[in-house]
């Protein structure tokens, strides 16, 4: 997860390596005991879930749910601390659906509950008198935020021609060979697509350009 700010602090990155790491855990475990227990059978015969796969199952649940919570924690406290009044999450309604980037990656993304952890921000952010605003993500990294290029609606047809590129994953360049980490010129656009007023425009673009801190 990428964060972005307008108050001037360095963009924030938060790794998903432990839950990934979760996740593939189980995966390895359920695989192993469901060929186990689906050896010589047919799809429709016998049953397809033992009491100690459901229990591996309840455990990554409460694991995943804990690092959610733990990195939902650490961005309120992070707006807190600069005195945010409005976070803005993007988000696309069954976008996981969509997805196919070749099935190792596609499982390890559908297995990460984001709407859990907008929720979690949701009602952590209402607790410290943080407004959260959820809107349509589309296809916020190709466009430039520094150079306010304009920001497409995913599903629409229309062709946009953007100043900048993705140069390689996790860069960015924008029209004048400005570098900087492409999640956080995403989260600047989504920022950009509910306040495309924002004041004091260049103290938050610096804060875009600047190198990532990672958290957890």
């Amino acid at each position: 997860m990428a964060i972005a700010f307008t108050s001037g602090h360095h963009p924030v990155l938060i790794k998903g390596n432990e839950i990934k790491a979760v996740n593939q855990f189980y995966n390895k475990q359920i695989a192993h005991y469901r060929s186990l227990l689906r050896t010589g059978k047919k799809d429709s015969k016998g049953i397809h879930q033992t009491k100690r796969m459901k229990r591996i199952s309840e455990k990554r649940n409460r694991r995943v749910k804990d690092i959610l919570h733990k990195a939902s924690r650490k961005i309120i406290d992070l707006c807190v601390e600069e005195g945010i009044e409005v976070i803005v999450v993007g988000n696309n309604a069954g976008w996981k659906k969509r997805i196919h980037m070749g099935k190792k990656n596609n499982q390890t993304f559908v297995q990460i509950p984001f709407r859990t952890l907008i929720e979690m921000i949701k009602y952590k952010g209402e607790a410290a008198g943080i407004r959260v605003v959820v809107c349509e993500e589309a296809i916020q990294s190709k466009a430039s935020s520094i150079d306010e290029d304009q920001i497409p609606v995913y599903g629409n047809d229309v062709t946009h021609a953007f100043s900048g590129k993705r140069i390689k994953r996790g860069l960015y360049r924008s029209k004048n060979g400005i570098l900087m980490n492409a999640d956080i010129n995403g989260a600047s656009n989504i920022i950009r697509k509910v306040y495309p007023c924002m004041p004091e425009r260049e103290r938050w673009s610096r804060g875009t350009v600047n190198v990532p801190v990672t958290c957890i």
